[in-house]
């Protein structure tokens, strides 16, 4: 369905290769992106280590007193990755806590801790790119496996000997067929259609049969929303993944939590008080002590040691009883990389949001599952690459369904989000019109709309041609923001567009961070990539670009427009330049589509 991928390998070896390299060249422009920063304002020089108490499996935190400056306040934040550095260690940890003077970083991994001031700096996640080349490493070493094999049909190798699934199931309701494929398939799922509903059915049905299922995503957010819906469902699921990144409601149902309380947890507590013990003692020597003292400190490191080894092999047997008894596990992939290495395999794996899945996570689940299915929307934005020849690169759930001949690939027909308006031009533009509006599907009006705009009108599009709107850029970061666009959406609000069921939208991250500062807390607002898979009742898109030149950027990617254009429930505004953007084909298509469907208005309307 759509535009065919021109497939540039002459075997799976080769895009092994070709992957390789692309995480090579995102790790450097990662690193790069960061140290061109003014790294001086996400670092802080002086950190001094107070104290380190271990948590569970390979986690420790260390606590650091410091003086945190106002550059510092502003990226400090529960989660976000760091680098420790002293004279004789580099650590990579994840900030937990912190107040004016004490800070404390979440790390996973046995250090010395040798000396007591530290450099710390905001960094980006290495270890993920390990993991990443370790998954690839183990697809090259099992290639007699089932798994390898399903891997190259996915990916359109040795088609000749894949099997085919009974021809009749493609009549069947979507649930029933992924019952009916005994090895992968993929779920194409377009906006609103309830991929995560009909899989959250899917692990209701396992969880009867009594088989295992886990749960790849590649975003927390993702995660955290299916621990949820499998709460409110009653199923007994487990999270894994970094602490740090995770809501406060899901922490509870994360695997740490749950050794931690476990009632066979007494004893360790006891042996974790006493190696806390050890730990002062260890830490508490400066450096200039004499050979009695080195060898007494290397004893008491002996002695704990062997104490971490013994609760470390009491918690392992709590974490396996856990996850064996579990009803359903889920994880970003990096979270998952420990399990994977163990070898622990399930009945079903499930990627969801594996449009933005790299292809390494997209390997893991193939090599974790008797049966693995994708779900997904390949029309939407895939992964977020940072360098600039990446950005074309499709997806691995895109190209999956580019091989597919069909009897694998499961289209999600009926939507439950959006007026049929407002689906009307994705759905000619980017789906073929094979979608349909659910006939229950039920939209409670909106009065403010009415009073605002004059009339309940689901599609309006403000155009700001022939204002004094132009876009500007400032910062390192050259991102575009308009402050025409910015005053007509403030008007709105004020005029009094319901906060909590309205979104604002845009592709530019400089146009969201001067809507933030506005906003004060006052309206929510997003980019557009960081919106996908997310829905409101109104949305305004400010899409920003007015120019003579009629220079759009990378609004001219159709997946970043699909995901706009499809957000909204009731009621959808788009804020531009009809001068600028119309110069485009899909733009102009899309103005008519509003002028026909919907309402044109012109910013002079609003303007006091």
């Amino acid at each position: 369905m759509g535009r065919a991928i021109k497939q540039t390998f002459g075997s799976l070896e080769e895009e092994l290769n070709f992957v390789e390299q692309v995480l090579t060249k995102e790790r450097e422009e990662e690193r790069n992106l960061f140290l061109e920063k003014d790294s001086e304002s996400q670092t802080i020089k002086v950190a001094t280590f107070v104290d380190l108490r271990f948590v569970v499996g390979n986690t420790w935190r260390a606590e650091f007193q410091v003086n945190l400056s106002n550059k510092a306040k502003l990226w400090i934040k529960p989660g976000v990755p760091v680098l420790l550095q002293n004279q004789t260690e580099s650590i990579y940890g994840n900030v937990y806590q912190w107040n004016e003077t004490k800070l404390i970083i979440q790390v996973r991994g046995d250090y010395e801790w040798e000396g007591d001031e530290f450099q710390i700096s905001k960094w980006f996640p290495e270890s993920t790119y390990d993991l990443y080349n370790e998954i690839i490493r183990k697809v090259r070493e099992t290639k007699e496996t089932d798994s390898y094999q399903k891997l190259k049909w996915i990916l359109g190798y040795s088609l000749g000997d894949k099997p085919t699934p009974p021809k009749k199931i493609t009549d069947l309701p979507a649930i029933e067929r992924i019952f009916s494929i005994s090895d992968y398939g993929m779920v194409f799922g377009p906006p609103g259609t309830g991929k995560t509903t009909l899989l959250m059915q899917v692990v209701l049905d396992i969880q009867k049969k009594k088989e295992s299922v886990l749960t790849l995503c590649p975003t927390n957010f993702a995660c955290d929303y299916i621990v949820e819906l499998a709460i409110q469902k009653g199923i007994r699921v487990i999270r894994l993944g970094n602490s740090t990144k995770i809501k406060t409601n899901v922490l509870p149902y994360h695997l740490d939590h749950l050794i931690q309380t476990h009632p066979d947890q007494k004893q360790i507590q006891t042996w974790q008080t006493e190696l806390q013990a050890l730990q002062k003692k260890i830490n508490s020597w400066k450096r200039n002590f004499g050979k009695e003292e080195r060898e007494e400190r290397n004893q008491l490191r002996k002695e704990a040691k062997f104490l971490l080894k013994t609760i470390r092999d009491a918690e392992n047997n709590i974490r396996t009883r856990i996850l064996d008894s579990s009803e359903l596990i889920v994880s970003t992939f990096a979270g998952f990389g420990n399990e994977f290495k163990k070898g622990r395999s399930f009945d079903y794996v499930f990627v969801d949001e594996a449009t933005q899945s790299m292809d390494p996570g997209c390997y893991m689940a193939i090599f974790s599952g008797k049966k693995t299915f994708f779900f997904g929307d390949p029309k939407q934005l895939g992964v977020n690459y940072s360098h600039k020849e990446h950005e074309s690169i499709p997806s691995f759930l895109e190209k999956a369904i580019t091989n597919d001949t069909g009897e694998r690939t499961i289209f999600l027909d009926k939507q439950f989000r959006m007026k049929p308006e407002i689906l009307g031009f994705p759905n000619e533009t980017y789906y073929e019109n094979k979608l349909f509006t659910h006939p229950n599907l039920i939209h409670h009006s909106i009065k403010e709309i009415s009073e605002i705009f004059g009339s309940d009108v689901s599609l309006l599009w403000v155009d700001t041609a022939g204002s004094d709107s132009q876009e500007e850029t400032d910062g390192e970061e050259l991102s575009f923001y308009n402050d025409t666009e910015i005053s007509l959406i403030e008007t709105f609000m004020e005029k009094g567009l319901p906060k909590e069921s309205t979104t604002i939208i845009s592709p530019y991250r400089g146009q969201v961070e001067r809507l933030l500062q506005k906003a004060s807390g006052r309206y929510y607002t997003q980019t557009i990539d960081s919106f996908q898979g997310r829905e409101s009742e109104i949305v305004i898109l400010s899409l920003v670009r007015s120019n003579p030149n009629g220079e759009i950027g990378f609004l001219m990617n159709p997946k970043r427009l699909n995901v706009a254009l499809t957000r909204a429930k009731s009621h959808l505004i788009l804020v531009g330049d009809s001068a600028t953007l119309c110069g485009h084909k899909e733009f102009q298509d899309l103005y008519n589509y509003v002028e026909t469907y919907g309402e044109i208005r012109s910013i002079y309307e609003f303007m006091e």
